[in-house]
């Protein structure tokens, strides 16, 4: 007679046997998915150069750069949107500050306020801010704003509400 005991274990070894390889594949691929800038962006120094040459004090940019996570790409952030929008220091460090990524709110800033707006606006640096793709927001607030013919506070205001919702992308069964 057959132990189910047997049979039971027999299967659940074959199963490791057939998955650990790939759990193990996968758990190694994961790994190299972190961003290639998160791996080296310990540019401490060139951040409190680059807050201090906008306009910030050297102790609140050196608040905020020991505070960042990615304190070369604030920098970037801040003095790009400072001296591209017209915006304070202060406002570009507090929408910087905000994001986990700095970078993109910076370009979406710029292509909002470039396409967009003749006159320095901190709402847009605020909704690209809270974004949390903020380039691909930025597109959306661009194009919605050409082709549909919003304001640029229509566009600012359906960009950050329009969400994945995944009863509206495809039929319901």
């Amino acid at each position: 007679m057959i132990n189910m005991t047997h049979i039971f274990f027999g299967c659940r070894q074959l199963g490791r046997a057939l998955f650990a390889p790939m759990v193990l594949g996968l758990a190694t691929v994961s790994l190299g998915a972190v961003p290639s800038y998160a791996l080296d962006d310990d540019n401490y120094g060139q951040c409190v150069a680059d807050l201090t040459a906008s306009g910030l004090g050297v102790e609140q940019a050196a608040a905020s750069c020991a505070g960042a996570r990615f304190p070369g790409m604030l920098g970037d952030c801040v003095a790009d949107v400072s001296s591209e929008t017209g915006l304070g220091a202060e406002d570009s460090l507090e929408g910087c500050e905000r994001s986990r990524r700095p970078d993109e709110v910076a370009t979406c800033t710029l292509d909002i306020h470039s396409a967009l707006l003749e006159q320095p606006s901190v709402n847009a640096l605020e909704h690209c801010s809270r974004s949390i793709l903020p380039e691909r927001y930025g597109v959306c607030v661009v194009d919605l704003s050409d082709e549909a013919q919003l304001g640029v506070d229509a566009a600012l205001e359906r960009c950050i509400r329009a969400g994945y919702r995944p009863w509206t992308t495809a039929p319901r069964q």
